[in-house]
């Protein structure tokens, strides 16, 4: 039987976020402390949730998901469960919205609300007053272009 840590070579850095790959999107998020992460889909305005999908454990504390059909444009945010002891650190909450911090656009802007403070239990999702992260296609990289400037060709 393979084991978890068997699959993930050694020197891996997983690419964190949504990933805009072929036939779809892979997310994957980071904790060291949730007990269980989900990736929230999102209608077009980003109003309603359409979907939540549990992300899979994949070793060293990376969880993710691929989800095929999925494309460039997506709206999506990150959920997470786990120990809820505010008085010791750790405030996980599934009703409270989490904007992927490795998004390079989001859908609107940050506005403050009294209730992104609720505390566990109290009913509160937060997804209606946060901005979605838009799963966007990265560039492809540039080739380099040879040197300018020769060894010997260029005079001061």
């Amino acid at each position: 039987m393979v084991k978890q840590e068997d699959r993930i070579p050694a020197g891996y850095r997983p690419r964190l976020g949504g990933f805009v790959g072929q036939g779809g999107i892979r997310f994957a998020v980071w904790s060291s402390a949730a007990s269980r992460l989900w990736v929230s889909i999102f209608d077009e305005q980003g109003n309603r949730e359409i979907d939540r999908l549990e992300l899979r454990p994949e070793g060293e504390g990376v969880h993710a998901l691929f989800v095929a059909g999925l494309a460039a444009g997506t709206r999506y945010g990150f959920r997470a469960d786990g120990d809820y002891a505010p008085e010791k650190g750790p405030w996980f909450d599934p009703d409270k919205l989490l904007v992927d911090p490795y998004a390079v656009e989001i859908d609107r802007p940050y506005v403050y609300d009294i209730r992104l403070a609720a505390r566990r239990g109290e009913g509160t999702d937060t997804a209606p007053l946060l901005p979605k992260a838009i799963a966007a296609t990265l560039p492809q990289p540039v080739p380099a272009l040879p040197p300018l400037f020769q060894p010997g060709g260029l005079i001061y």
